[in-house]
């Protein structure tokens, strides 16, 4: 399941940054109305709210002037993640060696991973005290699914969503309703995804290595619920 987030506006700036500095690899699909191939480049700099990108171009001559305004799609690896944004082509440079594209800077930026394991929908609402680090007020939000890596949880307050950045580390209280076993988890923000209301958000965390016991303990708890659950429905 490819699972995609917004980056804040500070991560985006940061994640520019270092595709300027890796020279990073840029996969460009203009609208198909206007270039039926896709472009190739390596992005190798940067002028205010302008990108500079090199075109691998293999020794072809690419017509680029009916670019110029062209809305496209930009994909490329960084930290071994895949960011894609949207943006539209400022200017070219068709008599360059290489030829070049100018890109907009894109207003959002986002991440794409594929989730590894599948998640557990609780039928009950599950609360879960969020304690964010060097804040003595917790937080209560409800668990929207649960996994034998991380969880995510329905959130409410706006003030949580502007304290917590992709990466931050919280702690995670609640527990299953199923077996009443309690846990108190360590976990790193990430993916944050409006949730349909104002000032609501699903927050994901990927559970640490904090305490492997209990990580190992509550892995246990869910395969003993899902081995329930599939007996139960008679599929053994």
């Amino acid at each position: 399941m490819l699972v995609t987030l917004d980056l804040t506006v500070r991560q985006a700036a940061r994640a520019l940054a270092q595709a300027v500095q890796t020279h990073a690899k840029l996969e460009i699909e203009p609208r198909p109305e206007v270039h039926s191939t896709l472009l190739w480049g390596s992005l190798t700099g940067r002028d205010g709210d302008v990108l500079q990108v090199d075109l691998h171009d293999f020794g072809r001559d690419l017509p680029l002037a009916p670019l110029i305004g062209a809305m496209c799609d930009v994909r490329t690896i960084l930290s071994g993640q895949l960011c894609m944004f949207s943006t539209f082509i400022v200017d070219v440079g068709e008599t360059s060696v290489p030829q070049r594209i100018l890109l907009a800077i894109p207003p959002t930026i986002q991440i794409a991973n594929r989730r590894r394991f599948a998640r557990k929908t609780p039928t009950e609402p599950v609360p879960v005290r969020l304690t964010v680090p060097g804040n003595p007020t917790p937080f209560v939000a409800i668990l929207t699914n649960i996994g034998p890596n991380g969880l995510a949880c329905r959130v409410v307050s706006q003030e949580l969503d502007e304290l917590l950045f992709i990466g931050d580390p919280i702690r995670l209280d609640f527990v299953l309703p199923w077996s009443n076993d309690g846990f108190s988890l360590v976990g790193n923000v990430c993916s944050k995804n409006p949730a349909g209301e104002e000032h609501h958000r699903i927050i994901g965390f990927e559970f640490t290595a904090d305490d492997p016991p209990a990580v190992e303990r509550l892995r246990g708890a869910l395969t003993e619920e899902t081995a329930r659950l599939i007996e139960k429905d008679g599929a053994l």
